[in-house]
């Protein structure tokens, strides 16, 4: 079982799922999308090295229909049924040249 993925009994029935959403100094413009309440300190030891001092940036509930800048949310939501978490990475500066 993928980490924090007993956490994510918050998912209702109609498939909202609510979020903590951080972001590090170390890696700008990647997010990481986690059940919410699941704690840094309940991360494993390579994602909490990843995301080293982490700053919560916004807490939300994500539902299907949610628009989202980078992702659908129904991939995040997906993601973080099956491993726990979802990770935003910033966009690919050579895609669209």
């Amino acid at each position: 079982m993928a980490f924090g993925v007993s956490v994510v009994s918050d998912i209702d029935a109609v498939g909202a799922l609510e979020v903590d959403v951080y972001k590090t100094a170390r890696r700008p413009q990647t997010f990481l999308y986690v059940p919410r309440d699941l704690q840094p300190d309940q991360w494993p030891s390579d994602l909490a090295e990843l995301f080293a001092a982490p700053q919560k940036v916004l807490s939300l509930t994500l539902t299907a229909e949610q628009p989202l800048a980078a992702q659908s949310a129904t991939v995040v939501i997906e993601a973080i049924r099956a491993r726990g978490y979802f990770m935003q990475l910033p966009p690919d500066p050579l895609v669209g040249r």
